[in-house]
This record gives structure tokens, sequence and C-alpha cells, in this order.
């Protein structure tokens, strides 16, 4: 389906009154050329396919068009210069430009991304106007049928394709399921989805596939790492999303240790940064993350990919899109016109008959100064007297008359040449303006890449500000110089991180269990290089809390006396099993931490590298 062309300033006209009447039924979605494109930046015949039914789609593809329609539309709402707008049912988006928001495009690689910003605009406007409050646009859900599939790709952000089981194919808009998420952090190839069928628009609805929160929130374990996405950032607290429209509040103590810290310089919205959940999702922390802790992140779909991915540092920031170059219009002056100038055969004013002399009264005059006979005219006759004495008498008055029509003349002749000369210097002046608004144009593309750059930074320098904060959490829980023996030292900061770790309402939960350091422990923490202190403090208190035992990442397991899963666990004497959890991960001779576990103690054994098998 192609969208609708708009040409020539009548028809502009028309869908300007058309938007301003309170009575339309549909949102609709106008789109402009750039000046001097031949195509849209942005896809307005996609628009018009995947909002097939839901809004009206229109193409304006003129400049006089476009200025037509700017002057037909209130102040700040109009669309121009390869924009595009989405103008929602009703006049309230006349007095909030919130509800309609002008969505610019200054290349073909930034009109990727605005067609798809209008296209989710587009689903919300209808949406508030009830298009979409039964799926696909149908009288009752009860008719349409159930039908399961598999998912065959995503072929742009907004929808996937689904091969069902019948053979038929089936599309999912995206934007109506879940706006905001790209399609393939919702879908992926060969997963299996179900929902009702419209065979009209060949919509599939998945919608019954979404879980409650609260059943995705019981799938995570307590102490969890899981990624989450940063809704809004104030100086004390932020919001967090762990999935899309589940949010929760994490104040500043959980984000930094620093109680003067400004959040705003460690998050920026829109960041995926990993957060440790409390049970239930009963609480968040950003601070006592390890940076190789394991993470995930949840799916929105049974079956379907985590919805968020964190930014490969590795990667650069993208380079802002080349600018395209704007070439002034060569300017060729309209000529101002002038009056014609009066040839020898024109006289402006004087009679035809004076203009040239009659030949037949020039020969007359040869003949009689030549002596010629010289015929004699008539006798002239009293009416003929009479019309000339009329003719003689009424001279003045023609005179006055012919004279009155030459000012007349000589005024419309000036006052045309100074229209004409009012009309050049507005044209003059339209170029200028025109090449101005270019320069304009090209300077605001400028910046904008400019800004996207400095937001790439800002976002670099904020992460590595928490970066910083999450350091400095592990260096305040060392206790230098406070104790003279290294085991009491070793206890305050083990007591401490249980303070600062675990949440006041789950330390009842979560008490410190009795525990003792063996002879080797604090010698071999010493002695084992490549292992920060403050990490193993902080999985001995997961250990003495429980945490460690659900947390996949410490991949705790009894130590056995040999390679095999079926050899014997390791025990002592007094019938204490040895177990062994890791401190590292995806590290050479990743560091490992031995322990010995008890009826009602536990005692920790040594540090060692990952080859060291000794208890």
């Amino acid at each position: 389906m192609a969208a609708q062309t708009i040409t020539g300033p009548r028809r502009a006209e028309e869908l300007a009154e058309e938007l301003n009447r309170p009575g339309r039924t549909r949102p609709t979605v106008v789109v402009t050329m750039a000046r001097g494109a031949t195509r849209p930046y942005i896809d307005a015949d996609r628009l018009a396919t995947e909002l097939s039914g839901l809004a009206d789609v229109y193409l304006i593809s003129d400049a006089a068009a476009s200025w037509a329609f700017s002057r037909g539309m209130p102040e700040l709402t109009q669309v121009y210069g390869g924009a595009g707008r989405v103008y929602p049912t009703g006049l309230e988006w006349v007095h909030d430009l919130r509800r309609s928001r002008l969505r610019f495009a200054y290349s073909a690689a930034e009109g990727i991304t605005t067609t798809e910003r209008l296209l989710e605009d587009g689903l919300k406007a209808a949406a508030s106007a009830g298009l979409l409050a039964l799926p696909m646009g149908s009288s009752s859900r009860a008719v349409l049928p159930e039908v399961s599939g598999v998912v065959s790709g995503c072929p742009n952000p907004s929808q996937a394709m689904v091969s069902l089981t019948d053979g038929r194919y089936a599309t999912i808009q995206v934007g109506l399921l879940c706006p905001g998420v790209p399609s393939e952090r919702l879908f992926e190839r060969g997963m299996q989805v179900r929902g009702v069928f419209d065979e009209s628009s060949r919509r599939l609805d998945v919608s019954g596939m979404l879980a409650s929160p609260g059943e995705r929130l019981a799938e995570v374990a307590d102490g969890e790492v899981l990624l989450a996405c940063v809704q809004s950032v104030g100086s004390a607290s932020c919001q967090v999303a762990l999935l899309p429209g589940i949010s929760a509040s994490v104040p500043r103590a959980r984000v930094t240790d620093d109680s003067t810290e400004d959040l705003r310089d460690l998050l920026s919205v829109g960041e995926v940064v990993p957060v440790r959940v409390g049970s239930g999702g009963s609480s968040l922390s950003i601070v006592d993350v390890d940076e190789d802790a394991p993470v995930r992140s949840l799916a929105v779909l049974p079956g379907g990919p985590g919805w968020l991915v964190l930014p490969d540092p590795a990667v650069p920031a993208p380079e802002p899109p080349l600018l395209e170059k704007v070439v002034p219009e060569q300017e060729t002056p309209n000529p101002v016109p002038t009056r014609p100038r009066l040839t020898a055969n024109v006289r402006i004013g004087v009679p035809s008959y004076l203009e040239k002399p009659d030949v037949q009264v020039a020969d007359d005059v040869a003949l009689l100064r030549n002596g010629s006979p010289v015929r004699m005219l008539p006798r002239p006759s009293p009416t003929m007297l009479a019309a000339r004495a009329v003719q003689v008498l009424e001279r003045p008055v023609r005179k006055e008359a012919l004279q009155s029509t030459q000012r007349a003349l000589e005024e419309s002749r000036a006052t045309v040449r100074a229209t004409l000369l009012e009309k050049a210097r507005l044209e003059q002046e339209l170029r200028s303006s025109t090449l101005e608004l270019q320069h304009l144009e090209a300077e605001l593309s400028r910046k904008h890449g400019q800004l996207a750059t400095r937001e790439k930074e800002l976002e670099r320098l904020r992460r590595r500000n928490r970066k910083g904060a999450q350091r400095d959490h592990r260096e305040t829980l060392s206790s230098n110089d406070l104790f003279a023996d290294p085991d009491d030292r070793f206890r305050f900061d083990v007591t401490v991180c249980w303070a600062r770790k675990i949440p006041a309402g789950e330390k009842a939960e979560r008490p410190l269990g009795p525990y003792r350091l063996g002879p080797r422990f604090v010698s071999s923490l010493e002695e084992t290089p490549g292992v920060d202190r403050a990490k193993v403090v902080d999985v001995v208190v997961e250990v003495l809390t429980g945490l460690a035992d659900t947390s996949a990442g410490r991949q705790m397991h009894v130590l056995r006396t040999g390679q095999g899963p079926n050899e014997q666990a390791v025990r002592r004497e007094d019938g204490a099993t040895c177990y062994r959890v890791a401190l590292q991960r995806n590290a050479p001779q990743a560091r490992r931490l031995h322990f010995w576990r008890m009826s009602e103690e536990i005692e920790f054994s040594r540090v060692v590298l990952h080859d060291d098998y000794e208890p």
C-alpha cells in the first residue's frame, strides 16, 4: 500500500482543513520531502502499509504544497523539510505539542530511525483513538481463530514474520505488543508463538503470551544480577526497568557510597546497567555488582531473547551521519521588466492618420507646384460645412479626452512598472531566504550530529564514574591499620560487607551465620595473587547468608577426591564436607574459595588457584 501523494497548493490546503476538523476518526501521518531530494528520507509507503486501517498517510511532494500546508496549520504544528508528524484525532495536539511530535530526518540513514519513531507514534495515536481496543479492529475477539507458528525472522525493528502451522504467514506488529522495544529483542528465529489471527490484515496478536509481572519476577533467584534499563534519573534516586512496564526506584545509597554524589553524573536515561535483585524484586542494588558477575536479561515472552543487552565497550560510538553538502541553486535574477522601446513607427498619443502623410495628398501638392492642370473640387454643401464646423468645435473636447486617456495610460504603466519592481524585489528576497534556510538546515544537521556524539561521550563518562563508585564501594570495605590481628580485621570486613550488602528489611531472613577462619585462610588470601580482597569478603558473605547456594555465577559444588562426578566427596574426620566456590570466572587460573561445611558452622579453609584441589 502506498501513501497518498499531495501535490499543489489546493490539495495541501484541503489536507490542512481536514486536520483541523475535530470529527476525524483516524490519526493522520504527514511526511514531507527535503529540499533537493528526489525521494523522501522517511519511508511513507511502509508507514501506509503497516498502519493500514489505523491511520491515513500522506506525502507532500513539492515545495508549493508544503508552503500551502504550513500556512493552513496552527503555529508550531507544521511539518516541512523532509520531516514527518503524526496528528492524533481531536484537536488537543494544537495546544499540547507533545501529542504530535515533529520527527526530523536529515539523511537516508536517519530516515530509517525516524520511520520507526513515526510508526510507534502512529500506533500510540491509533490506540488512543480506540482503534486497538480489540485486536486488528475486529468487532469481537472471540470470532478470531487462535493459531500457532514459528518465527521466521525480523525484517525490521517493528515487525516479526511468522510461519503458521497451516502454511500461511502472519505479521506481528511489535508496536502493538511492546512499544519502544525492537523486534529482535522480543523474537528470534525458530521461536514458538501463538495468538489470534486476523486474515484480512494478516496480523497476529500474541499479547496473550505476556505473563504478569509477578510471574516473571518469581523466576528471579535471590541475589541474581539482571540487566535493567534506566528510565529516569534524579539527584538522589533513579528508576530502572527490569522489564517493559516493570520499574522500581533505586536510592542513592544503592548506587554509590558517596552520600553527596549526584546520580545524574553516574547514570543516563536509556542506559543499560546490571543490578543485583533481592527476593521477588523487593530490592535493587547497583553499587555492589561485580564486574565479572554473571548477568542475564529477562525475556518479555516465553522462549524469547532477553530484551536488553549490555553495550560492548570495545565497539566505538557510531559516527554521526555524513552531512549532505548544501549546494545553493544558481542565482539567475529575473530581469526587471522595462517599458517597451519606442520605434519610429510607434508614437504614444499620436493619432494614426498623422503618423504617415497620405500619398494622394502629397501627389496633389506636387502637381500644384509644377503648374500642372488641377482638378477643381466641388463646392461644399451647407450640410458639409455644418459637419465640418461641428468637427472644429469638438476638437478641443477630443483633445482633452485624448490627453486624459494618455495620462491614465501613463499612470497605469507607472503602476505596472512599480509592481514589477516590487515583484522582482520579493523574488530576490525569497531566493535569499531560501539559501539562508538551506544553510540553516545544514547547520542544524551538523549540530544534530555533534549532539549525538556528545551524548555518547557523556554516557561513556557516566559509565566510567559509576564503575569508579563501585570500586570505591569495594575499597571502603578495607580496614587497613584498624586491627593488629589479621583474623579480627577480616571478620570486621565481613560484618561491614554484610551490613552494606543485605537490605535492612532482609537482614532478619539472611543473618550472618556462625563461621571461623581456618589456620591457613588469611595467609592464602595474602599469598594468592590476582584476587581482590574485597571480592573474597563479598563471596564469604554470600556463602554465610545462603546467596551463593542459588547463584549460578558462584558455581558452588562439593570438592571431590577425583575429577569424575561419581568420585567421593572430601570429608574430614569430624564429618565436615569440603565445598568449592568461584571467586572469578572466564580468567586464566580463575581463583576459588574452599570451605568446610558442618552442621551448624562454616570454616573457611583457603583461597586457591583453579587447578589447586587441596582442601
